[in-house]
Protein backbone atom coordinates (compact mmCIF):
# COMPACT_ATOMS: atom_id res chain seq x y z
CA UNK A 1 0.00 0.00 0.00
CA UNK A 2 1.37 3.12 -1.04
CA UNK A 3 0.52 6.91 0.57
CA UNK A 4 3.14 9.05 -1.69
CA UNK A 5 0.53 10.77 -4.45
CA UNK A 6 -0.72 12.50 -0.73
CA UNK A 7 -2.24 11.91 3.06
CA UNK A 8 -4.83 10.24 4.98
CA UNK A 9 -6.77 11.56 7.49
CA UNK A 10 -6.21 9.60 10.51
CA UNK A 11 -8.86 7.89 12.71
CA UNK A 12 -9.91 6.55 15.92
CA UNK A 13 -7.97 3.56 17.36
CA UNK A 14 -8.16 1.97 20.23
CA UNK A 15 -4.20 0.80 20.60
CA UNK A 16 -1.84 3.56 21.11
CA UNK A 17 2.48 2.74 20.57
CA UNK A 18 4.79 3.88 22.42
CA UNK A 19 8.73 3.96 21.55
CA UNK A 20 11.36 5.04 23.12
CA UNK A 21 15.28 5.22 22.10
CA UNK A 22 17.41 2.31 22.19
CA UNK A 23 20.18 3.55 24.75
CA UNK A 24 22.39 1.16 23.62
CA UNK A 25 22.24 1.72 19.94
CA UNK A 26 24.90 3.83 19.15
CA UNK A 27 27.85 1.20 20.16
CA UNK A 28 25.81 -1.13 18.32
CA UNK A 29 25.41 -0.20 15.22
CA UNK A 30 28.04 -0.76 12.43
CA UNK A 31 27.00 2.24 10.86
CA UNK A 32 28.83 4.57 14.37
CA UNK A 33 32.15 2.40 12.89
CA UNK A 34 35.05 4.28 12.62
CA UNK A 35 35.32 2.39 9.36
CA UNK A 36 31.96 3.36 8.01
CA UNK A 37 32.23 6.92 9.54
CA UNK A 38 35.16 7.74 7.68
CA UNK A 39 33.82 6.86 4.46
CA UNK A 40 30.80 8.69 4.79
CA UNK A 41 32.97 11.56 5.31
CA UNK A 42 34.57 11.18 2.26
CA UNK A 43 31.17 10.32 0.06
CA UNK A 44 29.99 13.91 1.87
CA UNK A 45 27.24 11.68 3.81
CA UNK A 46 28.64 11.67 7.49
CA UNK A 47 27.31 15.16 8.69
CA UNK A 48 24.01 15.10 6.94
CA UNK A 49 23.17 11.24 7.54
CA UNK A 50 22.76 8.73 10.78
CA UNK A 51 20.69 5.85 11.83
CA UNK A 52 18.74 5.47 14.81
CA UNK A 53 17.09 2.82 16.47
CA UNK A 54 13.84 3.05 18.52
CA UNK A 55 12.05 0.30 20.74
CA UNK A 56 8.28 -0.47 20.79
CA UNK A 57 6.49 -3.18 22.88
CA UNK A 58 3.09 -3.35 21.12
CA UNK A 59 1.89 -5.66 18.94
CA UNK A 60 2.42 -4.55 15.28
CA UNK A 61 0.19 -5.58 12.58
CA UNK A 62 1.69 -4.76 8.79
CA UNK A 63 -1.62 -4.91 7.06
CA UNK A 64 -3.84 -2.53 8.86
CA UNK A 65 -1.25 -0.67 11.30
CA UNK A 66 1.32 0.84 9.14
CA UNK A 67 0.14 4.32 8.70
CA UNK A 68 -0.73 4.90 12.47
CA UNK A 69 2.00 3.63 13.97
CA UNK A 70 4.33 5.40 11.32
CA UNK A 71 1.84 8.88 12.41
CA UNK A 72 2.54 7.86 16.18
CA UNK A 73 5.94 7.42 15.56
CA UNK A 74 6.13 10.94 14.68
CA UNK A 75 4.26 12.36 16.97
CA UNK A 76 5.59 10.69 20.10
CA UNK A 77 7.57 12.66 22.92
CA UNK A 78 10.52 10.23 22.72
CA UNK A 79 11.25 9.84 19.03
CA UNK A 80 11.09 13.98 18.92
CA UNK A 81 14.20 14.17 21.33
CA UNK A 82 15.83 12.37 18.90
CA UNK A 83 14.64 12.35 15.69
CA UNK A 84 16.19 15.25 14.02
CA UNK A 85 16.23 17.09 10.50
CA UNK A 86 18.57 18.96 8.76
CA UNK A 87 18.00 23.08 8.81
CA UNK A 88 20.90 24.39 7.22
CA UNK A 89 24.03 23.05 6.07
CA UNK A 90 26.05 21.67 8.77
CA UNK A 91 22.79 21.86 11.69
CA UNK A 92 20.41 20.11 12.71
CA UNK A 93 16.89 20.69 14.74
CA UNK A 94 14.18 19.01 16.39
CA UNK A 95 10.73 18.92 14.31
CA UNK A 96 8.43 21.58 14.82
CA UNK A 97 4.59 21.46 15.46
CA UNK A 98 2.15 19.11 15.65
CA UNK A 99 2.65 16.46 13.05
CA UNK A 100 -0.94 16.29 11.21
CA UNK A 101 -0.35 13.29 8.72
CA UNK A 102 2.45 11.06 7.19
CA UNK A 103 3.06 10.97 3.58
CA UNK A 104 4.92 7.40 2.67
CA UNK A 105 5.52 4.92 0.10
CA UNK A 106 6.04 0.92 1.02
CA UNK A 107 9.32 0.20 -0.27
CA UNK A 108 9.65 -3.67 -1.47
CA UNK A 109 12.75 -5.44 0.72
CA UNK A 110 12.95 -9.24 -0.52
CA UNK A 111 17.21 -9.62 -1.06
CA UNK A 112 19.71 -11.19 0.77
CA UNK A 113 22.33 -11.59 -1.29
CA UNK A 114 24.71 -9.22 -3.12
CA UNK A 115 24.40 -11.52 -6.01
CA UNK A 116 22.01 -9.46 -7.00
CA UNK A 117 24.51 -6.55 -8.03
CA UNK A 118 26.49 -9.84 -10.38
CA UNK A 119 25.32 -8.02 -13.72
CA UNK A 120 27.37 -5.04 -13.25
CA UNK A 121 30.32 -7.14 -13.96
CA UNK A 122 28.44 -8.91 -17.03
CA UNK A 123 27.77 -5.61 -18.45
CA UNK A 124 31.39 -4.36 -17.91
CA UNK A 125 30.47 -1.77 -16.01
CA UNK A 126 32.45 -2.97 -13.21
CA UNK A 127 35.54 -5.16 -14.08
CA UNK A 128 35.45 -8.42 -13.26
CA UNK A 129 39.10 -9.19 -12.63
CA UNK A 130 39.61 -6.00 -10.35
CA UNK A 131 36.41 -4.52 -9.32
CA UNK A 132 37.43 -1.15 -11.14
CA UNK A 133 34.57 1.32 -11.84
CA UNK A 134 34.48 1.84 -15.81
CA UNK A 135 35.24 5.11 -16.23
CA UNK A 136 33.38 7.32 -18.99
CA UNK A 137 33.29 11.11 -20.18
CA UNK A 138 32.22 13.40 -17.58
CA UNK A 139 28.69 14.82 -18.39
CA UNK A 140 25.99 16.66 -15.91
CA UNK A 141 22.27 15.63 -15.08
CA UNK A 142 19.88 18.83 -14.63
CA UNK A 143 17.23 18.34 -12.11
CA UNK A 144 14.31 20.71 -11.69
CA UNK A 145 15.50 23.05 -8.48
CA UNK A 146 18.41 20.69 -7.66
CA UNK A 147 22.38 21.12 -8.31
CA UNK A 148 23.48 19.37 -11.05
CA UNK A 149 24.73 15.55 -11.20
CA UNK A 150 28.31 15.31 -12.75
CA UNK A 151 28.55 11.71 -14.04
CA UNK A 152 32.37 10.17 -14.72
CA UNK A 153 31.82 6.50 -14.55
CA UNK A 154 29.27 3.60 -16.22
CA UNK A 155 28.01 2.48 -12.62
CA UNK A 156 26.63 6.57 -12.11
CA UNK A 157 25.23 6.47 -15.97
CA UNK A 158 23.29 3.32 -15.50
CA UNK A 159 22.08 4.67 -11.54
CA UNK A 160 20.96 7.68 -13.22
CA UNK A 161 20.65 7.76 -17.10
CA UNK A 162 17.31 6.57 -18.50
CA UNK A 163 19.28 6.40 -21.94
CA UNK A 164 22.15 4.96 -20.87
CA UNK A 165 22.78 1.63 -22.40
CA UNK A 166 23.07 -0.29 -19.57
CA UNK A 167 19.73 1.22 -17.94
CA UNK A 168 17.33 -2.09 -18.36
CA UNK A 169 20.01 -4.10 -16.86
CA UNK A 170 18.03 -3.86 -14.01
CA UNK A 171 14.24 -3.51 -14.00
CA UNK A 172 11.56 -1.12 -12.52
CA UNK A 173 11.36 -3.63 -9.64
CA UNK A 174 14.46 -4.07 -9.12
CA UNK A 175 15.51 -0.33 -8.33
CA UNK A 176 12.41 -0.41 -6.41
CA UNK A 177 14.17 -2.70 -4.23
CA UNK A 178 15.64 -1.36 -0.77
CA UNK A 179 19.19 -2.94 -1.79
CA UNK A 180 18.97 -1.19 -4.77
CA UNK A 181 18.21 1.97 -3.47
CA UNK A 182 20.85 2.26 -0.63
CA UNK A 183 22.91 0.99 -3.16
CA UNK A 184 22.74 3.69 -4.98
CA UNK A 185 22.37 6.08 -2.42
CA UNK A 186 26.11 5.49 -1.32
CA UNK A 187 27.29 5.78 -4.47
CA UNK A 188 25.81 9.28 -5.20
CA UNK A 189 26.61 10.23 -1.67
CA UNK A 190 26.02 13.47 -0.53
CA UNK A 191 27.33 17.36 -1.13
CA UNK A 192 30.90 17.00 -1.26
CA UNK A 193 31.28 13.17 -2.61
CA UNK A 194 35.05 11.73 -3.56
CA UNK A 195 33.53 9.15 -5.61
CA UNK A 196 35.44 4.99 -5.24
CA UNK A 197 37.68 3.97 -8.02
CA UNK A 198 36.56 0.19 -6.89
CA UNK A 199 32.76 -1.39 -6.45
CA UNK A 200 34.12 -3.14 -3.26
CA UNK A 201 33.97 -0.23 -1.05
CA UNK A 202 30.21 0.51 -1.71
CA UNK A 203 29.57 -3.49 -1.19
CA UNK A 204 31.44 -3.04 2.48
CA UNK A 205 29.45 -0.38 3.81
CA UNK A 206 26.09 -1.75 1.90
CA UNK A 207 26.27 -4.80 3.59
CA UNK A 208 26.91 -3.27 7.24
CA UNK A 209 24.05 -0.92 6.57
CA UNK A 210 21.61 -4.10 5.71
CA UNK A 211 22.51 -5.58 8.25
CA UNK A 212 22.09 -2.22 11.03
CA UNK A 213 18.70 -2.03 9.62
CA UNK A 214 17.17 -4.97 8.06
CA UNK A 215 16.13 -8.38 10.37
CA UNK A 216 16.56 -11.55 8.49
CA UNK A 217 15.76 -15.14 9.68
CA UNK A 218 16.55 -18.61 8.46
CA UNK A 219 13.23 -20.98 7.73
CA UNK A 220 13.54 -24.04 9.33
CA UNK A 221 11.65 -25.75 7.08
CA UNK A 222 13.76 -24.34 3.80
CA UNK A 223 16.54 -22.53 5.10
CA UNK A 224 16.19 -20.28 3.14
CA UNK A 225 16.68 -16.48 4.48
CA UNK A 226 13.58 -14.40 4.88
CA UNK A 227 13.36 -11.02 5.16
CA UNK A 228 11.25 -10.13 8.66
CA UNK A 229 11.38 -6.33 8.54
CA UNK A 230 8.98 -3.56 7.08
CA UNK A 231 10.81 -1.12 5.10
CA UNK A 232 8.74 3.07 4.39
CA UNK A 233 10.31 5.79 3.11
CA UNK A 234 8.66 8.82 4.44
CA UNK A 235 8.20 11.66 1.70
CA UNK A 236 6.80 13.78 3.40
CA UNK A 237 5.11 15.26 7.18
CA UNK A 238 1.99 17.27 7.28
CA UNK A 239 2.91 20.54 9.11
CA UNK A 240 6.68 20.02 9.29
CA UNK A 241 9.37 19.92 6.48
CA UNK A 242 11.68 17.05 6.41
CA UNK A 243 14.71 18.36 4.84
CA UNK A 244 16.33 21.63 3.97
CA UNK A 245 16.36 22.05 0.02
CA UNK A 246 15.41 19.82 -2.95
CA UNK A 247 17.95 16.72 -2.85
CA UNK A 248 17.93 13.84 -5.16
CA UNK A 249 19.70 12.17 -2.66
CA UNK A 250 17.90 13.26 0.35
CA UNK A 251 15.95 10.32 2.11
CA UNK A 252 14.16 9.05 5.41
CA UNK A 253 13.37 5.25 5.78
CA UNK A 254 12.00 3.71 8.92
CA UNK A 255 12.38 0.24 9.44
CA UNK A 256 10.20 -1.82 11.65
CA UNK A 257 11.64 -4.54 12.98
CA UNK A 258 8.55 -6.93 14.18
CA UNK A 259 10.98 -9.56 15.67
CA UNK A 260 13.20 -7.40 18.14
CA UNK A 261 10.31 -4.98 18.49
CA UNK A 262 12.81 -2.09 17.10
CA UNK A 263 12.14 0.98 14.67
CA UNK A 264 15.10 1.79 12.68
CA UNK A 265 16.20 5.46 11.35
CA UNK A 266 18.17 6.14 8.49
CA UNK A 267 17.98 9.46 7.42
CA UNK A 268 20.38 11.88 5.15
CA UNK A 269 19.81 15.79 3.96
CA UNK A 270 22.29 16.99 0.90
CA UNK A 271 21.55 20.98 1.23
CA UNK A 272 23.11 20.90 -2.20
CA UNK A 273 24.84 18.68 -4.29
CA UNK A 274 28.94 19.64 -5.20
CA UNK A 275 30.46 16.79 -6.60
Amino acid sequence: MSYDRGYLTPVYFKMKFHFEYHTKSPNELEYNSKRVQDLLEKWGMRRHSYIKRFIYEEYFDYENDEHKFLLEFFKDENVREEFKIQSDQNNWKELQGDIYDVAYEKVPCNLTTLHFFDRLYDAAIVRRESGAIVKTFPTYLEEDNSSPIMITDELRKLLLLVDSPHYDIFSKDDRNEFMFRAFKSICLGGDMCQFEDFVSEYFNILKKIYKDLICVQKSRKTGDLIIKSFVYKINNLKNSNLFPSNNHNNFCYIVIDPVNRWVNVWYHAAYEYLC
